[in-house]
């Protein structure tokens, strides 16, 4: 009787409290590979998508290999395969300080007699990297949805998951230490939920999007410049279209849309090439344009300013982004006495996806007469 009370009570106490909460991936290798297959990759991201919380989730790695090879050559392999899944996870994001790494030099193997292909089957098996993301229990305590993966919310929990999920990043980035309850809005009250969701996009808003809500495109006359690109960047889109409006006005911003960048690093990718060329081009004929050149990042830990910067080794990634602008420009025949470049780190993110404050942007400071 008293050991069924205890059982019950134990189920009860489960249900009313909470400790961290966990998911688990395990990447596979190929015999003596520390790359992981494409296939292997496709499944990485599609877990790494359904995750929640990214940002503030611990990561443990954990790497395995085969019982063939000797200790140390198992040892540097299974190394290589843990950094592989590190550089990994640090070109998604994931800052190194929430990442710890466990190498187990040679995986155990359960044999069966006489079996070949028990065998290759539990080798393969062995050649593995686990990993497990954690939210730890105090955060968990904070937050009202205790979920880390996004297929396993309810319908109506995913219609709000997104901008929960930036609130309650943003909180624990901004506030770890407090005990402050993170609520979502009421479920039954969409209009005020809505309303709420509205003046926060609002109020985000920059200059140069009030000015284009209170101007109708349709009236904005646009200036024609010629392109030398072959073939030609249609300059009907972003962020050339602004650009080329005669009435831009000083304190506009201009997202860079597509000049992107290596992952944590202040290299252009090659594609970003020609959007910079047309870029370039308008800048040269719009002689009485001033500006300054803004680097932002994303997701980094509060106690740095900047991400870190693969290619200096410095934490200084959004004003090298930025200094990269410029210096493309200033090649390609800027006067460098018109503009300036500066890094704002995660100082002035949009809200939204992640990858919205990964940007590079133009803030307009002065329109010659």
């Amino acid at each position: 009787m008293i050991n069924r009370y205890c059982t019950l009570l134990f189920l009860l106490t489960s249900l009313f409290s909470f400790s961290q909460i966990q998911e688990q991936h395990s990447v596979y290798f190929d015999v003596d590979k520390d790359e992981f297959s494409f296939s292997e990759g496709r499944q990485l991201n599609a877990f790494f998508d359904n995750l929640l919380y990214k940002p503030i989730l611990d990561v443990k790695i954990l790497g395995y290999c085969d019982d063939r090879g000797s200790y140390e050559y198992n040892m540097d392999l299974s190394n290589r395969r843990v950094e592989t899944v590190t550089n990994w996870l640090q070109n998604h994001d994931i800052q190194t300080d929430h990442i710890s790494k466990i190498i187990e030099g040679r995986g155990e193997v359960a044999l069966e007699k006489n079996s070949q292909e028990s065998l290759e089957n539990e080798r393969a098996q062995n050649r593995r990297v686990d990993l497990t993301f954690t939210l730890r229990k105090e955060y968990v305590d904070r937050i009202e949805i205790k979920q880390l993966e996004r297929s396993k919310l309810t319908q109506k929990q995913k219609e709000f998951i997104d901008e929960y999920e930036e609130k309650v990043v943003d909180k624990i980035i901004n506030e770890p230490d407090s005990k402050e309850s993170i609520t979502v809005l009421p479920l039954n009250n969409t209009t005020d939920k809505e309303d709420e969701i509205t003046a926060v996009k609002v109020n985000k808003n920059t200059k140069a999007a009030t000015t284009a809500a209170n101007t109708p495109e349709e009236q904005d006359e646009y200036l024609d410049i010629p392109t030398k690109l072959d073939p030609p960047i249609d300059n009907t889109k972003e962020p050339f279209k602004s650009l080329l409006r005669k009435n831009i006005k000083k304190g506009e911003i201009i997202r860079l849309e597509n000049v992107l960048f290596y992952k944590g690093r202040s290299k252009l990718i090659e594609e970003s090439q020609p959007i910079l060329e047309r870029i370039a081009e308008i800048l040269l004929a719009r002689q009485d344009i001033e500006f300054e050149i803004h680097g932002h990042v994303c997701c980094i830990n509060p106690a740095y300013k900047d991400a870190y910067n693969r290619d200096t080794k410095k934490t200084n990634l959004s004003v090298d982004r930025a200094k990269t602008i410029f210096k493309k420009l200033r090649e390609r025949g800027i006067d460098p006495r018109r503009m300036k470049f500066k890094g704002f780190g995660r100082t002035k993110p949009l809200g939204g996806p992640d990858k919205n404050d990964r940007r590079v942007e133009l803030y307009i400071t002065k329109i010659n007469k």
